[in-house]
């Protein structure tokens, strides 16, 4: 992974919202990461392009929002798929290299923070948000379930992910910030609001969404990547049937009621 300056955490003059993360990616970082990266850290991104597999499968046609996007891998998979996305990101740097490398008919890019999403009622199909809430504030990851909830139309679709603090996922920060060679340290740094099964699915409910599943995926399969690629891509085909109360990542697909 390339190193990055780190800057003071991008926090609003009240101290009560972050307005970006703390450390200032690359445009290109999720892309190089996926494609170029070590082995342990490709297959970390490949298992969540792979949701859309099995997990959350985009329909032809479908509009969606893609929320925290990224470099938009995500984005540009699920158009490559049939689905018509906006993907949206408060990191110029990334939305302009979406833009530029991930350009298609269907896909359109947008700079925005996650609490502030101007866009009309009823207005989208489905929605995904991978990795993003642990990085901001409890009261800016409800006003995005708020705002998502108002944003999907009645039976609209809510892919979710975040790290399990009730599973493996401590033990994996705990290493990375210790051995790694990152200057600024994911507990309490870059992550910032921790969920586990039981929350997530109650500020799910509470926002008013319909929960259908909650489970976890990349457990062993990533570290495999280190041995065996092929390896991990088999033990990543076995976790879609194994859901791990000790997984790393937990994956929610919930729905917004017909009214």
């Amino acid at each position: 992974m390339r190193r990055v300056h780190i800057p003071p955490q991008n926090l609003s003059p009240d101290g009560r919202r972050r307005l970006g993360d703390p450390v200032p990616l690359d445009g290109d970082f999720e892309h190089y990461a996926l494609t170029q990266g070590p082995a342990m850290q490709r297959r970390w991104h490949e298992t969540k392009l792979e949701l859309l597999d099995w997990f959350f499968i985009p329909k032809p046609g479908e509009k969606i929002l893609d929320v925290g996007c990224g470099s938009g891998v995500f984005a540009s998979r699920m158009t490559e798929l049939g689905a018509k996305v906006t993907a949206v990101d408060s990191n110029k740097k990334v939305v302009d290299y979406g833009t530029e490398h991930f350009a298609r008919d269907g896909l359109e890019f947008r700079l925005g923070l996650l609490d502030e999403l101007d866009l009309a009622d009823d207005s989208y199909d489905a929605a995904a948000c991978l990795e993003v809430v642990e990085h901001v504030f409890a009261e800016q990851a409800d006003k995005l379930l708020a705002d998502l909830r108002r944003i999907l139309r009645p039976g609209g679709r809510l892919l979710m992910t975040t790290p399990n603090y009730r599973g493996l996922w401590p033990l994996v920060e705990w290493a990375s910030d210790r051995f790694g060679k990152r200057h600024h340290p994911l507990r309490e740094g870059r992550h910032i609001n921790f969920y586990h099964r039981a929350r997530l699915r109650a500020d799910l409910e509470r926002a008013g969404f319909e929960v259908e599943r909650v489970r976890t995926f990349s457990t062993f399969a990533p570290f495999a990547a280190a041995i065996s690629r092929p390896l991990a891509a088999r033990l990543g085909k076995m976790e879609r049937n194994w859901d791990f109360p000790f997984g790393n990542i937990l994956a929610v697909s919930a729905r917004n009621p017909e009214k």
